[in-house]
């Protein structure tokens, strides 16, 4: 669908019109119930009908999910992670096709092996000195004192920046652009972004994950010199699949501060063959 839009041969539509009314009707009951309620209102008020017209298609929602086995924390049989303690299950896990059921299963596999961890550790004690340096940074971010930045148009030109230089098609150029764009956004936050209520300040950490997110991509984008998983990473200066030298993992970890973020290759967990 992508390749045929990008060579402009659209709009594309898809037809169910020829399909037995059963099936169309199994269809609907999977948009409408289980995935997106809120699918049957639009279609609906626009008086759109399976069984009689076509839907028109666009790319959207470029993304790489965790639930498919293509992005996420990695982890291991017991869904534990890198950092002890911590235990990963669902989209934020990178776990290969698990989708829904996926999902609860490792779910409970990781509340198992969280209360079996709580259980043999003492108590923890809570550092009032970490506490004390949070409590700093968002005073000092609750102030309008030579702040100018709105928050909307802060994060409305983080998104779209975002949409420019990070989602495919990508390139060496483009994902550096980003980096570069990424310093600038993370001064506007800690200096500029004008912050007055509390919903506010809460947008305001939302905006500064976005910004170490995209981050994360860009540095796994650059690594990764290949095009894999379709539209969600096609590199034009690397378009076609490595699997001699890219079937694996690239793993990103925090070094001695936010700033340093180390890559590294990573066999993908189960699969026979060692490392990749």
């Amino acid at each position: 669908m992508s390749k045929a839009h990008n060579e402009g041969r659209g709009p594309l539509r898809m037809r169910m019109s020829h399909l037995p009314r059963e099936k169309i009707e199994e269809i609907e009951h999977i948009l409408f119930t289980t995935e997106r309620p809120v699918q049957e209102r639009w279609f609906k008020r626009r008086g759109i009908d399976f069984r009689k017209h076509d839907i028109e298609l666009y790319p959207t929602e470029v993304q790489l999910c965790g639930g498919h086995g293509m992005a996420g924390v990695r982890v291991n049989e017991n869904a534990e992670c890198g950092v002890p303690g911590l235990y990963v299950a669902g989209d934020a896990a990178s776990v290969p096709k698990q989708h829904l059921t996926g999902a609860f299963v490792f779910g409970e596999i990781a509340a198992e092996q969280a209360v079996e961890f709580i259980a043999s550790e003492s108590k923890t004690k809570l550092d009032l000195r970490q506490v004390r340096v949070a409590e700093t940074l968002r005073n000092q971010r609750y102030t309008t004192a030579g702040r100018e930045i709105p928050i909307r148009e802060l994060e409305y030109k983080v998104r779209r920046i975002i949409g420019e230089y990070v989602i495919s098609p990508k390139s060496e150029y483009k994902l550096n652009r980003w980096l570069e764009w990424a310093q600038v956004f993370q001064k506007e936050i800690e200096n500029e972004a004008l912050i007055q209520n509390g919903h506010e300040l809460s947008k305001l950490y939302e905006i500064e994950n976005i910004v170490k997110c995209a981050t994360f991509s860009a540095k796994a984008s650059l690594e990764r010199k290949e095009s894999r998983w379709g539209n969600c990473h096609y590199r034009i200066d690397y378009p076609d699949t490595d699997d001699r030298n890219w079937l694996c993992h690239v793993v990103l970890q925090k070094g001695e501060n936010a700033n340093d973020i180390r890559v590294s290759k990573q066999p993908v967990l189960g699969m026979k063959g060692g490392n990749r």
